[in-house]
């Protein structure tokens, strides 16, 4: 009888939870990146502050004729000396490279997002000022 007890309770609380909006049942919301623009690459991705991190999910696209292009997300911490990356590349015309991933929570101060291309020799043939995001 207990047992059935815990578990009518316990099935009411993960309904009421389910009942609840998405911004109330997480404490922080998902938010998109934006990146400098440049011609032949198309990137978007977005990011979630967590107690682990900054949780990070980036794409590009090579819509033009480089060889490789790049799109990286740049984490620091307040004063700005230290910081972890997190980046997707796609080679070829046409391609598209997703990644996903945290960048340590010590890292969550300051977030930067840019562009970047490489030669089929690997010397860079671009690479974008960064944007901020916060």
């Amino acid at each position: 009888m207990l047992r059935r007890i815990s578990v009518i309770a316990a099935s009411a609380a993960m309904l009421a939870l389910s009942a609840l909006p998405a911004s109330a049942a997480a404490h922080s919301s998902t938010h998109k990146l934006s990146f400098p623009s440049h011609s032949g690459v198309s990137a978007s991705g977005n990011y979630k502050i967590a107690s682990r991190g900054v949780y990070v999910n980036v794409c590009v696209k090579d819509t033009g004729h480089q060889f490789a292009v790049g799109a990286v997300v740049v984490a620091t911490n307040a004063s700005g000396s230290a910081g972890a990356n997190l980046g997707a590349v796609a080679f070829g015309h046409n391609t598209t490279q997703c990644r996903f991933g945290y960048i340590p929570r010590g890292y969550r101060k300051h977030l930067k997002t840019y562009l970047i291309g490489y030669t089929s020799h690997g010397t860079i043939a671009f690479k974008t000022s960064t944007k901020k995001i916060f």
